[in-house]
């Protein structure tokens, strides 16, 4: 680089895509995309498509799609197509003086054990957009913005996957890096399924989960009790929520605090009190209330630990992969 190129930091999330720049700005945007129904909802919205939180207000007349549904872009042309389009919009949010055949630099965040073919995509996507990557684990993005390379571990709670990566002061292998099938979609998942089995007959869509996880979200063995309105065949009612809650948000929090453990119990012996005396929780799922107390208490029998969460849960992946993209040797640009 020479130096003039903007460059931008990407963290290309299931649920949103948040971008930072060089210049200092940034934008984010749900990672959604729709395209209108008919000719009818073409002819309302003035647009063959929305994005972002735009086509989730308009959803009714759209086919919504959200092309990295599993953590990584979905297998098939339509999911490609959609990815480019949401990330040239946040680019073009976030540097809306870059004109088509600027030279730009990207280092985008994908989860830790996406495969060959997932990041050679990722490449084929943005091969029109930014004249250079570099493809980096979310998780170590997120130790790379804090800048905690010496014995650390980052859980990384996204919507689609959790990234764990051990760090001790170079670059993580494979073995440091864990990514699980669950993250906060599973969450909603867990919590809808349960809900309909106890209240059979109220009325549920993703957006009234999504605020119920957000807003009362727990992982404790008390709490307030949790009492919500919801809807059956229009009417209004109270429902206890607060088992329910728990319990679905436990499915979500067990399998990271087992990988947690695995992490350090597989660690080098003379480095483990370190290691579990510096655990970061990142992501969306990093909001949700008690996850560092619950991560905590499953060390007990370890020797205890310490775990904090990121400030800005948000940006902090995006603003180390471009922290990251700005400091990396030219050699590993575009490096798989």
């Amino acid at each position: 680089m020479s130096g003039t190129e903007p460059v931008v930091g990407i963290d290309l999330g299931t649920s949103r895509t948040s971008v930072v720049t060089s210049t200092g700005t940034r934008a984010t945007v749900k990672t959604c995309i729709g395209f209108s129904k008919d000719v009818i909802s073409m002819k309302r919205l003035g647009k063959e498509y929305l994005l972002g939180d735009e086509a989730l207000e308009n959803r009714l007349a759209l086919n919504l799609i959200w092309p990295l549904a599993q953590g990584v872009i979905c297998d098939d042309e339509q999911a490609t197509e959609a990815t480019s389009r949401i990330l040239r919009h946040v680019i073009e949010q976030a540097l809306p003086q870059q004109k088509e055949g600027d030279q730009l630099y990207a280092a985008i965040g994908v989860p830790a054990q996406a495969s060959l073919k997932n990041k050679q995509k990722i490449l084929q996507i943005t091969q029109d957009i930014v004249h250079k990557n570099l493809i980096v684990s979310e998780a170590f993005a997120v130790a790379y913005a804090l800048d905690r390379f010496d014995e650390s571990l980052v859980v990384d709670i996204g919507a689609g996957t959790t990234d764990l990566c051990r760090m001790h002061g170079s670059l993580p292998d494979k073995e440091d890096q864990v990514t699980l099938n669950t993250g906060g979609n599973f969450l909603d998942d867990e919590l809808t399924k349960a809900l309909l089995k106890k209240y059979s007959d109220i009325q549920l869509t993703p957006k009234i989960i999504q605020g119920i996880k957000e807003k009362y979200g727990y992982i404790a063995d008390t709490a307030d009790p949790v009492h919500v309105t919801f809807l059956s065949k229009g009417i209004r009612g109270e429902y206890d929520i607060t088992d329910i809650l728990r319990d679905s948000c436990l499915k979500l929090t067990d399998p990271i605090c087992k990988a947690v453990q695995n992490l350090i119990g597989s660690f080098d012996p003379d480095f483990q009190e370190r290691l579990r005396n510096n655990i970061i929780v990142a992501g969306g799922g990093s909001r949700l209330k008690g996850i560092d107390l619950a991560i905590e208490k499953s060390l007990e029998a370890y020797g205890g630990g310490n775990v904090s969460c990121v400030q800005d849960a948000e940006y902090c992946g995006a603003i180390g992969a471009l922290k990251m993209s700005m400091e990396m040797p030219a050699e590993y640009w575009e490096k798989i």
